[in-house]
């Protein structure tokens, strides 16, 4: 049996509110590259997550954020790094915040923080290839 090695993407993104549009494309064109198996709506759930983490580095980290995308045949990984040590707190919707990491739960098929270095890395992790039970 053959195992393959993850393959790896990142960026470096500015802190501006376009970076997350920029990570967004990013995102998009690598999962494209990479040619995985990954069916359009994971694509598009991946490039959702990344967006709402992006958002929320920007927003409540500091640094300049780093997207990092691995792939590994069944699923896609994403890990959204700065320089906060502050994690984020379990997802609660208010008024005025929490549904981006509420997002963030609903459509990865898990997801987590901790510390690295001197700040954070967010992750959650997709399928990458159709589930079996959704095949018909």
């Amino acid at each position: 049996m053959e195992t393959r090695a993850p393959v790896v993407a990142e960026l470096r993104l500015a802190e501006r509110s376009s970076s997350a549009a920029v990570a967004r494309q990013f995102t998009r064109s690598t999962l494209a590259r990479w040619q995985n198996g990954t069916r359009g709506e994971h694509v598009e759930d991946a490039v959702l997550v990344v967006s709402e983490l992006v958002t929320n580095a920007l927003l409540h980290g500091h640094g300049t954020p780093l997207v990092r995308l691995l792939g590994s045949g069944d699923r896609i990984r994403v890990e959204i790094c700065d320089d906060s040590p502050l994690l984020p707190i379990a997802p609660r919707v208010t008024p005025s915040g929490g549904l981006g990491l509420r997002v963030v739960e609903q459509l990865s098929s898990a997801w987590g923080a901790s510390r690295r270095g001197r700040g954070k890395v967010v992750w959650c992790e997709l399928p990458a290839a159709p589930d079996p039970t959704e095949l018909d």
